[in-house]
């Protein structure tokens, strides 16, 4: 058979698969091989690094080593290594395979970083860590953060960065910072932080900011405890203290989190809270005893400037010294942000602030089903709504629905600054008002002593010309009492304190929600959010 080769097969053909093959392999040689590279006290840094019993030994030995997409460093488990790790911009792995730094062996390694970061990686991303307790030499030494990343390259588009199951603490600025300062939109994507623990860090737990809005796309912090950061007493310039804090995400979400016990010296922070962001979701997190030393903030979530489309849900705050829920806009903007099934149980301990507060320039906000149990600290007040310092911005276009306001020892059930009492405009609709002492609603210069007055007075509380919501005694199960819980997934079986009694006259009392009456599945304790055809009014659903 001329021409052909055996089982029909030609020449011509064979050529090519040939040549083909020939091509694969080449293209098989100019891959990078992965590597596993191994840390011991026990180690050799003159060795391979590549197997548990050809380890190196110390770090300044990993960071000679270029890593690449797919190389791992594993500490051994339950030993301690001095030094900071450094992943430099000709470092890194890509968007689908990162470099991991992580451990092997039992237990977690330390990172005894002393006065530098624990692992600081520049104008780069693809990198991961797990399972390592990052220490610093403490906030009076050290100057560094504990997890850096830095980006100054202009126009980069970085992603992928996975922080797992680590400490981090005693360090002089955060916890974990994310410093993207690099011009034309320069952002790091798709970044998830879990099961962390940032403490004893002196100007904040967790920090991500830009030079610009909603560059970085696809946020996760989850299950994060956030505790003692306490600020700087000689740092005006800057917000430090806070727990959790993200700026400029578009797409994100912080869940499950606990921050307490931060900003005793900090100048304005906050528990938890996002600015220069689109599309965020807190939810799940109990936020509480969160100070300030200044006369702003020190609460327990906030909603910042030009914060847009965000939602706050399902959420316990309390003994803050700020606002347990802010919308703060200020001078910038805020739209269509939502606050829905929340928790507020004596915040606003100092500087007269509210459990739920709005600040300036918000707009199309919804604030409905939540509980605020406020007892009389400065001049507090279950809600509060203010101008001061905002160029003449006040909340417009709001709606407040269907809330329990509940105060104690004299504090105002709502208060709103004149400002905001002449040229703003919310609309207030099947909420309940109980005062236990001197029940007062301030209304800019006016005062009113009960619902009645109010609704007769300024048109509020009046739905399609029908009077709705409720002064009285609201018959929650315990109100004030909800104390600590500590651990998030038990929120919605722990703080019973806030559900209605069976005889409560808030069960179907409540107005419709904004929108859809589809638009909310379950009240804070996870159970249906409509039954009887009428929403209840607070976080409780009753019948």
């Amino acid at each position: 058979m001329r021409g052909q080769l055996a089982k029909g097969i030609s020449v011509s053909s064979t050529k090519t698969r040939a040549t083909a093959k020939a091509a694969f392999m080449e293209a098989l040689e100019d891959r990078q091989l992965l590597a596993t590279y191994y840390v011991s006290p026990y180690g050799n840094d003159a060795k391979s690094g590549t197997s548990t019993t050809a380890a190196w030994k110390t770090i300044s030995r990993v960071n000679k080593q270029t890593l690449k997409a797919g190389d791992k460093v594993l500490f051994q488990g339950g030993k301690s290594f001095s030094g900071g790790l450094v992943v430099n911009s000709n470092e890194g792995g890509n968007s689908y395979t990162p470099v991991t730094f992580s451990t092997y062996g039992s237990g977690r390694a330390t990172i005894n970083s002393g006065g530098v970061d624990g692992l600081k990686v520049l104008n780069t991303a693809g990198v991961h860590v797990a399972n390592l307790v990052l220490n610093g030499s403490g906030m009076s030494y050290n100057k560094t953060s504990g997890i850096y990343f830095g980006l100054t390259a202009s126009g980069k588009k970085l992603a992928n960065v996975y922080i797992k199951n680590v400490e981090v603490k005693n360090y002089g600025a955060r916890g974990i910072e994310f410093r993207i300062n690099g011009p034309g939109g320069s952002s790091i994507s798709n970044v998830k932080i879990e099961d962390a623990s940032v403490h004893h860090n002196l100007k904040g737990g967790i920090e991500a900011i830009s030079m610009k809005h909603n560059v970085n796309k696809n946020w996760t912090v989850r299950r994060v405890k956030a505790y003692e950061n306490p600020g700087s007493k000689y740092i005006n310039s800057e917000v430090t203290g806070s727990g959790i804090y993200l700026a400029d995400i578009d797409g994100g979400i912080i869940e499950h989190c606990i921050a307490y016990n931060n900003g005793v010296n900090g100048a304005a922070p906050v528990g938890i809270w996002v600015a220069g962001s689109n599309r965020i979701t807190i939810q799940y997190n109990e936020s509480y005893n969160n100070k300030t030393r200044t006369s702003t903030d020190g609460g327990g979530i906030d909603l910042d400037w030009d914060t847009h489309n965000s939602t706050v849900q399902y959420n316990y705050t309390h003994g803050n010294y700020g606002p347990g829920i802010l919308l703060c806009p200020a001078t910038n903007s805020g739209t269509y942000n939502t606050v829905r099934y929340n928790v507020s149980e004596n915040d606003g301990r100092k500087n007269g602030t509210g459990g739920i507060q709005l600040y300036g320039n918000v707009q199309y906000a919804k604030i409905y089903n939540n509980v605020v149990f406020m007892s009389n600290a400065n001049g507090s007040s279950a809600f509060r709504a203010h101008d001061l310092g905002a160029s003449g911005y006040v909340p417009k276009y709001t709606e407040v629905r269907n809330n329990i306001f509940y105060t104690t020892g004299g504090a105002k059930v709502v208060n709103l600054t004149s400002g905001v009492a002449t040229k703003g405009s919310l609309k207030f609709y099947g909420n309940a008002y109980h005062a236990t002492s001197g029940f007062k609603i301030q209304w800019g210069t006016s005062g009113y002593s009960s619902l009645t007055s109010w609704r007769s007075a300024k048109g509020q509380e009046k739905l399609n010309g029908v009077s709705v919501g409720y002064q009285g005694d609201p018959k929650l199960v315990k109100a004030g009492y909800g104390g600590t819980v500590g651990n998030t997934a038990a929120l919605k079986t722990a703080l019973t304190e806030y559900k209605l009694q069976s005889y409560s006259p808030l069960i179907n009392r409540g107005v419709p929600q904004p929108g859809t009456l589809s638009a909310v599945k379950y009240d804070f304790f996870g159970g249906t959010s409509i039954m009887g055809g009428k929403y209840d009014i607070g976080v409780d659903e009753v019948k």
